[in-house]
């Protein structure tokens, strides 16, 4: 019986990390506002983080109405984007170029967006 017990303890230590991480990525679910310089008003849907960390949803811009869908990689053809949370930063290869580094601050996200060498602007 003391083996089955220290089983299960070890069991549940061992999920415990992953159930952490698996919350702190959730944190990012949601619908996001916000205005990117040189861009416009975006808004950003996360329905789910997977197991993985990779993002589902989609991003909307303004500029033009365009819209791109969360996947496996980042396509300005094929409308897609790939977004991935790790270490609690979510990060977004974008369709229309440049990446998205957020993280969430109180009832939003912040950070940065990065294209090139010719722009790194705050976001939030």
């Amino acid at each position: 019986m003391q083996s089955r017990r220290i089983f299960m303890a070890a069991f549940l230590t061992l999920l415990s990390p992953a159930s952490r991480a698996q919350s702190a990525a959730a944190t990012f679910v949601g619908t996001w506002k916000g205005d990117v310089p040189g861009i416009g008003e975006a808004t950003l849907i996360i329905s789910a983080v997977g197991g993985d960390g990779r993002v589902e949803g989609r991003m909307e811009f303004a500029l033009q109405g365009f819209v791109s869908t969360f996947a496996d990689k980042a396509d300005s053809v094929k409308r897609t984007s790939q977004g991935t949370v790790a270490e609690g930063t979510l990060t977004i290869e974008a369709a229309l170029g440049g990446r998205y580094v957020l993280r969430r601050t109180g009832e939003g996200l912040s950070g940065r967006y990065i294209r090139g060498t010719t722009l790194d602007v705050p976001v939030t």
